[in-house]
């Protein structure tokens, strides 16, 4: 059953996030926040995952963040705040865990995305088994061991597999469906756009394309069946047109508002501010400060 974690007020908004990951905004005419309600948060660039399209073209001797100067800039961000941290590896970084242990002591809601590659790394057990992060994506490969991914499954109940459209194919959707039904778990999955930046940039070739028509013909089929949750991130909601399968009411309560809106992307190892991962624009944080950045993207 689905508990409220946290309910804050975010300008005339007034938001509450639910057990589950549910976001419920309350607000008259148009929501004004003056704040983040996410972030997407970049503590190292070091992976020695090697992926091919990494968008942060990430290598194993990459930099590490200075994670004390990220909690000062995330000082002003009340309880119920969601961070979803990534790299790289984060589980590589020297000081996840006081870092994690901190943020939860500030109320912060910390969800974590690794690669499946790296999902049995002792320090993911120990992140888990403390309660030190409310999630955990996983970057799903269907090349590397499903009972990696088990142990987690069965650790926590919020696990939500990533699948990019144009690298995994739409049959994994299926795979993954059994996968969690077998484990007597719910199913979450997070579809993502691919995104032509960094690596991704000179990875792209023509069977991208193919691979993301076929979620586009195909991926409607999975969005009524029970135990299956799907979400998307916002390229990929434009990637698959999906205000097609919705009145223009429905789509206004499904659709979470686009970059910058509601949310924007931190680099803590550049320590720079960003609309989103992929953006070229970026700012510095002894430039601007996070409320005076957001407020520039909730204007511009």
């Amino acid at each position: 059953m689905s508990t409220v974690l946290n309910t804050y007020t975010n300008g005339n908004t007034t938001v509450t996030i639910y057990s589950d990951g549910t976001k419920v905004r309350q607000y008259e005419d148009s929501p004004c926040p003056v704040h983040p309600e996410s972030m997407d948060v970049k503590i190292t660039n070091a992976c020695d995952a090697g992926c091919a399209y990494c968008h942060e073209k990430s290598v194993p001797s990459g930099k590490h963040a200075d994670l004390d100067k990220l909690l000062e800039i995330i000082s002003n961000m009340p309880a119920g705040t969601e961070i979803a941290l990534g790299g790289g590896n984060p589980l590589s970084h020297p000081e996840i865990l006081p870092f994690l242990r901190k943020a939860r002591d500030r109320g912060l809601i910390v969800n974590m995305t690794v690669n499946h590659r790296h999902v049995t790394n002792e320090t993911l057990t120990t992140i888990v088994q403390q309660r030190l992060v409310h999630g955990v994506g996983i970057s799903y490969s269907s090349k590397l061991p499903m009972m990696d991914i088990a142990t987690i499954v069965r650790m926590i109940p919020n696990v939500v597999f990533h699948v990019i459209m144009g690298i995994n194919d739409v049959s994994e959707v299926d795979d993954l469906i059994t996968f969690s039904r077998d484990l007597g778990r719910d199913c979450k999955i997070l579809v993502l756009g691919y995104k032509q930046y960094g690596r991704g940039l000179t990875f792209y070739d023509e069977s991208i394309e193919v691979n993301k028509a076929k979620w586009y013909t195909q991926l409607a089929k999975h969005f009524r069946k029970d135990g299956v949750v799907i979400s998307f991130d916002n390229l990929a909601i434009k990637q698959l047109k999906l205000q097609r399968y919705f009145t223009n009411d429905a789509w206004s309560k499904f659709y979470m508002g686009d970059d910058g809106q509601f949310t924007m992307y931190i680099d803590a190892v550049e320590q720079t501010f960003a609309k989103s991962s992929t953006s070229n624009e970026r700012v510095r944080w002894e430039d601007k400060s996070l409320l005076d950045f957001f407020g520039g993207l909730r204007t511009s």
